[in-house]
């Protein structure tokens, strides 16, 4: 029996719905239920009226969550569909070219959109977003980085859903932005957010952002699904693929899961790999970094699905 019949839906709920494709791993089960949310107003009536019992997950661009090969018993909310827009909400005035533009980005808008409608506009600040798969919720609830940036740089303020359907504004220090997290409540939801920008050359914003994609060409496996990086850098100050470099791990696999030859931070899906085999193998890991340098390596990805 479908728990949300009850409930007046723009999209139709889709049972026993296939996520593999939906995530960057490509592996994984299906959702008991996936719902595409056509708007915010949707969304907030939507939790306020959630079904007792039945857990929910959001699902942006799939980049960092690794589902259980026997799926999610319970509802995923696709927010790709209906909530990503990107438009400009100020200009800078014409008398003061430094003033800074402010960009609105919906939560199911890709980083990768967002950064190039940046580019477009000669908007430099985004350049590092370019090449980081997923979406701009999942970027704010992992505060995403790369090369030296992170969102929480550019975050003006953003826009969240809490668990029963109240939205709230809050800016990077109320959502308590730091390496890879957010201090907010796991089952608020983003809804979208206004990021800050300063005028550039054209020229030098596109330069920037081919360097970062030439350099992640070079140095990660972009030709095989993975999920980026796995594991967190430690506080201590080492970076995390060397602690698994030197524990003897790289090109490690279990089943068709492996570490990446070319990155160790990135476990790659080498065809057909099953979720499980890939949990083994963070799992081998972790252990294995441990037991060679006694630090414990702390996942990025959210495991979605498992007991």
């Amino acid at each position: 029996m479908n728990p949300f019949a009850h409930l007046s839906l723009a999209t139709p709920v889709v049972a026993d719905a296939p996520l593999a494709e939906r995530t960057t791993w490509r592996m994984g089960g299906p959702a008991r239920w996936l719902i595409t949310p056509s708007s915010v107003a949707e969304l907030s009536d939507l939790l306020a009226r959630w079904p007792v019992g039945v857990p929910r997950q959001t699902l942006g661009g799939g980049s960092n969550l690794l589902i259980a090969d026997k799926g999610f018993d319970g509802a995923v909310l696709d927010l790709t569909r209906g909530l990503n827009r990107i438009y400009t909400v100020t200009e800078s005035l014409k008398h003061s070219p430094d003033a800074p533009w402010v960009i609105h980005a919906d939560a199911g808008a890709t980083t990768q959109s967002l950064a190039h409608f940046a580019r477009r506009l000669g908007l430099t600040g985004a350049e590092f977003l370019a090449g980081i798969p997923g979406s701009v919720g999942g970027a704010l609830r992992m505060n995403a980085g790369a090369y030296g940036g992170e969102i929480k740089d550019l975050l003006l303020e953003a826009e969240v859903l809490d668990s029963s359907g109240s939205r709230r504004v809050l800016d990077p220090v109320g959502l308590g932005l730091g390496y890879r997290q957010c201090e907010c409540p796991g089952d608020w939801i983003f809804t979208s957010a206004r990021f800050v920008f300063l005028l550039d050359d054209p020229q030098r914003v596109r330069e920037r952002m081919r360097a970062f994609n030439q350099r992640r060409r070079l140095s990660q496996p972009l030709d095989k699904p993975s999920a980026g990086s796995v594991f967190k850098n430690p506080p201590t100050g080492e970076k995390a693929w060397a602690l698994i470099e030197q524990a003897g791990l790289r090109g490690a696999r279990v089943g068709n899961a492996q570490v990446s030859t070319k990155h160790c931070n990135f476990f790659v899906n080498l065809g057909g790999a099953r979720a499980t085999d890939m949990r083994a193998l963070i799992h081998k890991t972790q252990t294995q970094v441990e037991q060679h340098s006694g630090i414990l390596l702390e996942p990025e990805v959210k495991l979605v699905g498992w007991e």
